[in-house]
């Protein structure tokens, strides 16, 4: 794998995940009462997995396989879940610092992320956050096909800012983002903090991979 520092220095655009290196979006307002509540708006007959799963995104998936309307329900509530469980979390620690460095650096930062766009941006203006994040690149509609591991949110991300998927590199937690990177053209970094995501996110062969949210700083 690439060092952190000279992949980052190669680069011109930095790609964020939000839930994980930002925050906690779920510390408060757990992730499986997210995903139960909305359950009960597509009904009791749930396939075994779905019923199981603690994943709201996983919902989400399924109520797009029964019509744009149920998917439109369950995404403009799972937007709402979102909205809450933000505003009850702070910052990962060392994230205002990373950014504000980021930014000095001359690093566009943009959040890449499967969660609301809208709650995204509510958490980075209460935290004053937004200033040295350009764009939010981030869930807006029901198509839960559109999101990470599919690229459409990173080719997105690229085109708005008018540069080649080379110029940038993503960063996140999940393999959802390596993969996503991958598929995009665009350099990865996953930060795995634990044991477990070390050893997962270190399968993928991303570019490089940091257990602490310092070690991508530039800064001495």
């Amino acid at each position: 794998m690439t060092g952190v520092r000279e992949l980052l220095q190669e680069k011109d655009h930095v790609f964020l995940d939000f839930d994980g290196p930002v925050c906690d979006v779920f510390a408060e307002l757990p992730a499986r009462e997210v995903a139960d509540r909305l359950k009960k708006l597509v009904g009791p007959d749930l396939p075994r997995g779905v019923s199981a799963s603690a994943n709201p995104l996983d919902v989400l998936r399924y109520a797009a396989s029964c019509g744009p309307s149920t998917a439109h329900i369950v995404e403009r509530q799972l937007s709402r879940l979102e909205n809450e469980a933000v505003s009850l979390v702070s910052p990962a620690p060392g994230v205002p610092e990373l950014l504000g460095e980021w930014a000095a650096q001359g690093f566009t930062v943009t959040i890449v992320s499967n969660n609301s766009a809208e709650a995204i941006r509510s958490f980075l203006t209460v935290h004053e956050l937004a200033e040295p994040v350009r764009r939010i690149s981030a869930r807006t509609t029901s198509d839960p096909d559109r999101l990470k591991p599919h690229p459409a949110l990173l080719d997105a991300a690229v085109k708005a800012l008018g540069t080649s998927p080379g110029q940038c590199v993503m960063v996140g937690d999940s393999a959802a983002d390596v993969l996503a990177a991958r598929t995009a053209g665009v350099a990865s970094i996953a930060f795995a903090p634990t044991p477990a995501k070390r050893k997962a996110l270190a399968a993928l062969a991303p570019d490089a991979l940091v257990t602490d949210l310092a070690d991508l700083r530039l800064a001495p």
